[in-house]
């Protein structure tokens, strides 16, 4: 049997890997994968920042409204 202390460890690694799932699913990771994106194939430009990012992010689904859910 598990110690309650191994038990809480792995409890709390699997509520870390569901938050990031539940992260991702809503859309709250875009920028952070826009940025390793960047990293990877525009190396030699500045990425857009955060605030111009999301802009941007939710002007192309209001241009687009079926690439969304609601």
């Amino acid at each position: 049997m598990p110690s309650s202390r191994a038990v809480l460890s792995r409890l709390g690694r699997s509520a870390r890997e569901a938050w990031q799932i539940t992260r991702g699913i809503v859309g709250e990771t875009a920028y952070e994968r826009y940025l390793e994106h960047h990293r990877q194939h525009h190396a030699g430009t500045t990425p857009l920042g955060e605030r111009e990012f999301w802009r941007r992010h939710v002007d192309r689904g209001d241009t687009h409204p079926g690439s969304r859910c609601c």
